[in-house]
């Protein structure tokens, strides 16, 4: 049997549009994340900005632990292109509402108490992004022959990473230049071009239908139970779980006061730190792409997650920019690896019709960073920003280091 080409997934015309969607959600994902945080840094006091950006993360992290779970859930118990139909929606009346608020300008300077109602309105980006992950996630097994499923997990993750490099830059000059209103209503753009996208869907049914018979909690439970059978997706999901709580928090959460702070940039000058991250991520993406087939998943897993905490680590204690931009690269690099192979690993393991419930188990990584995120924040502005990034990345190698070691079933895996 012949090796199909790495452009063969792309004959398929609902990964096509899949990937469109993944690239208009990647544009629009970050365009919002760096407008929010840019606006908590500028907005709030000097003496309360590591505190208040702590809360801006763990608003928005709290938001996402209280839904993804359930938006894994719909997304196996009902047709995931209606599931995404309404949140996209729901996502565009938000970005609406948010963006014209910020059109006044007491709003937009965070007057009196207008930066914690702005801080309650941002954790939206939350709930939306806990049903849009998990499903478009989902969608990939529903788009590919089995055979292509770990190259379009791939060719996936890469356009992540190229919508990345693109934005970044874009988002920064954008709310210098155009300001916070302005760019949050262009980033509710990609939320129109997803609800263009998803009219043109061949597949519309429940990926578990019987689902329907039984209730949610039930259905819930049901992909909880695959964390307790199955060690290698246990272990995936809490790996995961533990590296970007950890990492991600920081590099994050924090990092628009790390730049301000130590790095002494500018929003533009965060647009371009962010853009290594993203060429972090290609240059990864492409490694995986051009492969025939990825082996030893679970052995690279490990490396990857150890890798995060190595990069941490160098960027904790690297003042001079250019360094500074080479570990955030190094971070990109390293985290796209953890992303891909974690979802092969678990769209290998799991039965498409719990696909949905485990794969927004796994997604919860991203609410746990930012509920994290207000932690390092108390701790940053108890401690010192250093000493809370350095921390971080010690205690990622720490972790993965003895996770690697004890459990064969995932080191093992392929």
């Amino acid at each position: 049997m012949s090796t199909p080409g790495r452009l063969a997934t792309l004959q398929h015309r609902d990964f096509r549009l899949l990937l469109f969607m993944q690239l208009t959600s990647s544009m629009r994902e970050p365009t919002l994340f760096i407008t929010q945080a840019w606006y908590v840094n500028e907005a709030a006091a000097e003496s309360q900005r590591l505190l208040m950006l702590g809360l801006l993360s763990g608003l928005r992290g709290a938001a996402f632990l209280s839904y993804t779970l359930f938006g894994g859930t719909f997304a196996d118990r009902f047709p995931r292109t209606r599931v995404l139909t309404i949140s996209h929606i729901v996502g565009l009346a938000s970005v609406l509402i948010v963006g014209g608020l910020l059109t006044f300008p007491a709003v937009s300077n965070g007057e009196g108490p207008w930066l914690l109602v702005m801080l309650v309105m941002f954790a939206s980006f939350g709930l939306i992004s806990g049903q849009d992950q998990p499903t478009r996630s989902a969608m990939i097994r529903d788009s590919v022959p089995a055979h292509l499923l770990t190259r379009a997990i791939t060719q996936h993750q890469l356009v992540m990473s190229l919508a990345l490099l693109i934005v970044a830059p874009l988002a920064g000059l954008s709310v210098e230049r155009l300001g916070f209103a302005t760019t949050y209503l262009i980033a509710g753009l990609g939320h129109v071009a997803v609800l263009l996208a998803l009219t043109r869907i061949s597949s519309r049914l429940a990926s578990d239908p019987d689902a329907a018979r039984e209730s949610v909690l039930s259905n819930l439970r049901a992909g909880i139970a695959v964390l307790r059978t199955d060690a290698v997706v246990r272990w995936t999901v809490l790996s995961t779980w533990g590296v970007t709580a950890l990492g991600l928090s920081v590099m994050g959460g924090l990092i628009s006061a790390w730049v301000s702070e130590i790095l002494d940039l500018d929003a533009s000058g965060w647009g371009v730190l962010v853009v290594f991250w993203g060429i972090g991520g290609i240059v990864a993406s492409l490694w995986l792409s051009v492969r025939s087939d990825v082996r030893h998943i679970g052995a690279g897993f490990l490396v990857a997650c150890v890798l995060i905490g190595v990069a941490v680590l160098g960027f904790s204690l690297s003042r001079i920019v250019i360094a500074a931009f080479l570990f955030n690269g190094m971070v990109g690099f390293s985290h796209q690896l953890v992303l891909t192979f974690s979802t092969t690993l678990v769209q290998r393991q799991v039965p498409n019709r719990l696909l949905g419930r485990v794969t927004g188990l796994l997604m919860l990584a991203g609410g746990l960073m930012q509920i994290a995120g207000l932690g390092a924040g108390l701790l940053a502005q108890a401690l010192g920003l250093e000493v809370v990034y350095s921390a971080a990345g010690i205690s990622i190698i720490v972790l993965m280091l003895v996770i690697a070691a004890r459990q064969r079933p995932l080191r093992e895996a392929t």
